[in-house]
C-alpha cells in the first residue's frame, strides 16, 4: 500500500511536524506501507523527486507570499495527482497550511496545531502577530475546515487538539483519534555520560507564543553561580529581537544563540544542559519536550499541549506562564540536581512506555488500512 504523506514544511526537517512525518516514514515499511514523502523544497532546491534516508520525497516550491504560495503549491500537487500521483493509493495530510487538494483517493488528515487555537495564543504585539491572526481567521481556518469536512478519517496529536478542534471548527458529529507525536527513545539516550554543565537549554523555533521573552527574563532572575548560560537552539523571526532584549537585561555575555542543529546536535546539548525549558503559552504536543524526557534531561515547563495530559504527578516542574514562576522553577532544579536526576528517570520510563514511535507507526497503518479496505 503506498501512502503520501503531505505537509508545507520543509524537507528534510528543520520543524516538528516534518520531523513527524520523517520518523513515521521509517518506521511504515515494517507495517506493510510504502511512504511517498511530499513537503517544501529548501531555497536553491530543485522541485521534483528526491530522496531522504532511503524514503521517497517529491519537492514541491511553495514560493511568494501567502496565499498565493499555497495556490501555486495546490496547482502543481493537483496535476501530479491527475496524472496518478505515482500510484498513491492514499492521502495523508499534516495540517495546518496545506491548500485543499481535489482528489477521489482516501484522504486521512492529522491537526498538529489548529491555527485559530495557535494563533489565539499569540500574546505579542506588533504588525506580524497581527497579521497571522487575521491570516487564521481569512483563510488558513478555511483551508483546515476543507480538510475537516474531506477527511475520511481525522487525527490529532493530543487529546487538548481534539477538543480545540471540537470547539472551533466542524466535525459532523465525529471523534478525532489521537494519535500523539513520538519520540526515539533508545537514540535520545544513547550519548555517553558527561558531566552536566550549568546550562538552560530551549530547544524550538524563535517565534511568536514560545514564551521566549518571559525565558529571558527568568534567566536574568537567576544568579550566574547557579546558572551559567542560556542556550536557544533553533532559528525564527525574533532572533534578533531577542538578542536586543538580551543586552537590556544584562545577560548578552550569557546568552548562546545556537541556530539550527540536527538530531544529533540536539542530542549532545540535551546530555550536558542541566535543565530544558519549555516556557511556551501554546503548544499542542512538541517533538522537543518529549526529546528532553527521552534523554534524562530534567525539565521545566508551562501547562501546554501534552505536559497537561501528563496527570497528576508529572515527572517535570510545572510552572505557571510568569517570569517569576519559570525561575522559581529553573532555580529548584538547579538547586537540587539529585531530585531533578530523579524526576527525568521517570521521565524516560514514561516516554518509552507511551510515545514510542513503533507503536504509533503501527497504529497509523491500521488506520490506513480501515480506510482503504473501506474505499473498495
Amino acid at each position: 500500500m503506498r501512502v503520501a504523506l503531505v505537509t508545507n514544511n520543509l524537507l528534510p526537517p528543520r520543524e516538528g511536524i516534518g520531523r513527524h512525518l520523517v520518523e513515521l516514514a521509517r518506521r511504515l515499511p515494517a507495517h506493510g506501507v510504502e511512504p511517498l514523502l511530499i513537503g517544501r523544497a529548501p531555497p536553491a532546491t530543485p522541485p521534483g523527486p528526491s530522496e531522504l534516508d532511503g524514503i521517497p520525497v517529491r519537492l514541491v516550491a511553495w514560493s511568494g507570499p501567502p496565499p498565493l504560495c499555497h495556490a501555486r503549491a495546490r496547482r502543481v500537487l493537483e496535476r501530479w495527482l491527475a496524472r496518478g500521483g505515482e500510484g498513491v493509493e492514499l492521502l495523508h495530510v499534516h495540517l495546518p497550511l496545506v491548500p485543499p487538494l481535489r482528489t477521489r483517493l482516501p484522504v486521512v488528515v492529522t491537526v498538529h496545531s489548529p491555527m485559530l487555537a495557535d494563533s489565539a495564543a499569540i500574546p505579542e504585539r506588533g504588525l506580524e502577530p497581527f497579521a497571522l491572526k487575521a491570516y487564521a481567521k481569512l483563510f488558513s481556518s478555511l483551508c483546515e475546515q476543507r480538510w475537516l469536512d474531506r477527511a475520511d478519517r481525522v487525527i490529532t496529536v493530543s487529546t487538548g487538539v481534539r477538543d480545540e478542534l471540537a470547539a472551533l471548527y466542524r466535525l459532523r458529529g465525529r471523534t478525532p483519534l489521537v494519535l500523539t507525536n513520538g519520540v526515539d527513545a533508545d537514540f535520545f539516550a544513547a550519548t555517553p555520560a558527561v558531566p552536566r554543565e550549568r546550562e538552560v537549554l530551549f530547544v524550538g523555533r524563535l517565534s511568536w507564543r514560545k514564551g521566549l521573552h518571559r525565558l529571558l527574563e527568568a534567566f536574568a532572575r537567576l544568579p550566574e553561580g547557579l546558572a551559567r548560560r542560556l542556550v536557544l537552539v533553533g532559528e525564527g523571526p525574533l532572533k534578533r529581537e531577542l538578542l536586543v532584549r538580551a543586552r537590556g537585561l544584562g545577560i548578552a555575555d550569557r546568552l548562546e544563540l545556537a541556530g539550527f542543529l540536527d538530531r544529533e546536535g540536539v542530542r549532545a546539548r540535551l546530555a550536558r544542559a542541566a535543565v530544558a525549558v519549555n516556557p511556551a503559552d501554546y503548544e499542542s504536543g512538541p517533538l522537543t519536550l518529549l526529546e528532553a524526557m527521552a534523554a534524562g534531561t530534567p525539565l521545566v515547563s508551562t501547562r501546554t499541549g501534552l505536559v497537561a495530559e501528563f496527570g497528576e504527578d508529572p515527572p517535570l516542574l510545572v510552572v505557571e506562564r510568569t517570569p517569576e514562576a519559570l525561575a522559581a522553577g529553573l532555580e529548584a532544579v538547579l538547586a537540587d540536581p539529585e531530585a531533578a536526576a530523579a524526576r527525568a528517570r521517570r521521565a524516560q520510563a514514561l516516554v518509552r512506555a507511551r510515545f514510542d514511535w513503533g507503536r504509533i507507526a503501527a497504529e497509523l497503518a491500521a488506520v490506513y488500512r480501515e480506510r482503504a479496505e473501506r474505499a473498495a
